[in-house]
């Protein structure tokens, strides 16, 4: 379960940069979020967790659960809430998503994929729960 989360997420990172480069930064910032939501999910997996049912769960328990105390900093797990409230903006708005803030947006998206990655494969095969 963890490799199909992390090759969702990876998927939602190519899919965003290609919507941005063909200009539609809504979607863009849509994809990019759940780049980190799948993550997100796939840390807690990792860790023998039950992802929360909901975004705000998955957010808040994320910073409780991994951010509070380590391995990941404050400015990391700040990065699921600031993508979800773009994707907001994009999905449920009539205004144009700025390309510029989704510029930014896919760059953090690609640290936090990069940065959750990582630490879940520091995490023994013995220990996971997948």
């Amino acid at each position: 379960m963890i490799d199909r989360l992390l090759a969702k997420s990876r998927q939602a990172l190519a899919t965003a940069a290609r919507d941005l480069d063909s200009g539609d930064a809504d979607a863009a910032a849509n994809r990019c979020y759940y780049a980190v939501f799948y993550a997100a999910w796939a840390m807690f997996v990792a860790h023998g967790a039950e992802a929360p049912k909901s975004h705000s769960g998955l957010i808040a328990e994320f910073g409780r659960r991994f951010v509070k105390n380590g391995p990941f900093d404050r400015e990391l797990g700040a990065t699921l809430g600031k993508l979800e409230s773009l994707r907001a903006y994009a999905d449920y708005t009539l205004e144009p998503t700025p390309r510029e803030k989704v510029d930014i947006a896919l760059t953090a998206a690609r640290g936090f994929v990069q940065t959750v990655s990582g630490q879940i494969a520091q995490i023994g095969p013995d220990d996971r729960s997948s």
